[in-house]
């Protein structure tokens, strides 16, 4: 469901309370207001979804997971939100020009680097306006993050992935990603959730 992952493994919080509160306080009322139709890509069960909704005008929740959409949509209900099953490979469903802003938190730690690429390169075509995302990433290069990385890389060997696997990523190869696809960065933020990376930055207009 998501709402196990509370923040303590990554050196942000001890509760759930403390880190929805984090979350809420660093990456969502700075940045979204009650006039912005917001995308989440990966909403789990709806942990960060219950904070967007109270600060924005609608919500898109999207994700690979029918069960996920489900239990996000029993917690929530269909007023201003709406929910969009992905393929994982597009973002199909989502109008283009249709968003504000783009908020992944909790869900790229589990993807790996060329996914994370991939989304990157599809973003920009669904948003307008502001054009403001929200990403967050493990960083391997952390030292809670190597950690991570050095207690569950024998589980994923061969190409297999445990279901919970973090992702081998890193803040620089973010970086080059973001520049690349021509993102503006705002605020790369290591300090927040310490093992991890969160990045504030502007997609890029598409002609």
């Amino acid at each position: 469901m998501g709402d196990e992952w509370i923040g303590k493994g990554a050196g942000a919080a001890q509760s759930l309370a403390e880190y929805e509160s984090l979350i809420e306080s660093q990456f969502i009322q700075p940045y979204i207001t009650s006039d912005d139709p917001v995308l989440e890509i990966g909403v789990g069960g709806g942990k960060t979804s219950k904070l967007l909704k109270k600060s924005c005008r609608e919500l898109i929740c999207a994700d690979i997971s029918s069960q996920m959409l489900q239990a996000t949509r029993s917690r929530l209900g269909d007023d201003r939100i709406s929910y969009i099953k992905l393929d994982g490979l597009t973002l199909n469903g989502i109008a283009p020009e249709s968003v504000d802003v783009c908020f992944c938190y909790d869900t790229m730690v589990h993807i790996e680097p060329r996914d994370i690429f991939n989304y990157l390169n599809l973003i920009p075509h669904v948003m307008r306006g502001k054009r403001l995302c929200v990403f967050h990433h493990t960083n391997i290069l952390s030292d809670l993050g190597w950690e991570k990385f050095l207690s569950e890389w024998q589980n994923n060997l061969l190409g297999q992935r445990h279901g919970c696997a973090f992702s081998v990523m890193t803040d620089k190869i973010m970086e080059k990603f973001l520049h690349h696809l021509n993102y503006e960065v705002i605020l790369k933020d290591t300090k927040s959730v310490p093992r991890d990376c969160v990045w504030i930055c502007k997609a890029p207009a598409i002609d």
